[in-house]
């Protein structure tokens, strides 16, 4: 459908798919709200950060299990370009093994989507001279690296000498790229909500949990208003 309006497909995206798992309280709802919507502004999230009191908490949260987002907080951060895309929010009745016996509770479910930005690393990464196929070699190593991601060893192919200078590249790229999702994830957005949980002296839960799902796709389909055809496929 030549010069239509219609939907393209696009290629495909991978990086980490966040679900943050709250009890749905009352006095839970002001701080979540502000600190999501803040959390879109690099500016406001930097400027947390730099604040002594947050970063003390930020320390003092995150120093024993990630030393290094603690070491180059302000490092990291300077290299934050956007916050989150956007989120969204759903609940779901909770049942779990407390302390005291087995608790239901409301639970509030908070999901991110974080991406890196392939197409701009492909730029700067050469591993097929074609640029088309360059992209897509990076994509597609990008998936690799994302769905062996561990957070104690990191992109393990960083320490094969026989990957190649510019798959090491990439490597670093979305190593520095876990980082920025880290700091704003761990450092805002729970360190926040943890900090107003001690701060405001609210009913504080014994525990808080975020998972994640590395090297999940997203296969957008973008509308467009003079499409000139094709499927878009890569």
């Amino acid at each position: 459908m030549a010069g239509g309006r219609q939907y393209l497909f696009q290629p495909p995206e991978h990086g980490v798919l966040v679900e943050l798992y709250l009890p749905k309280r009352a006095d839970f709802q002001g701080v979540l709200y502000d600190t999501l919507t803040d959390a879109f502004d690099a500016g406001k999230v930097r400027a947390y950060l730099a604040d002594p009191h947050d970063r003390a908490h930020v320390e003092e949260l995150l120093s024993r299990h990630w030393p290094r987002l603690v070491a180059d907080t302000d490092g990291i951060a300077a290299r934050l370009t956007a916050g989150i895309q956007g989120y969204t929010l759903y609940e779901v009745d909770g049942v779990y093994a407390g302390a005291d016996g087995v608790v239901t509770e409301r639970t509030q479910v908070v999901r991110l989507m974080f991406l890196p930005r392939l197409d701009a690393l492909a730029a700067r990464i050469t591993l097929d001279p074609d640029p088309e196929r360059n992209r897509d070699r990076v994509r597609d190593e990008a998936k690799i690296l994302l769905r062996d991601y561990g957070a104690d060893s990191g992109f393990l192919r960083t320490r094969d000498p026989s990957a190649g200078p510019e798959i090491v590249a990439l490597c670093e790229a979305l190593e520095a790229w876990v980082e920025e999702v880290g700091l704003l994830l761990f450092g805002f957005i729970m360190g926040r909500i943890c900090l107003a949980i001690r701060d405001r002296n609210l009913r504080p839960e014994e525990e808080i949990w975020v998972t994640s799902t590395w090297g999940f796709t997203l296969n957008a389909l973008r509308f467009s208003a003079g499409a000139s055809g094709g499927n878009g496929m890569s």
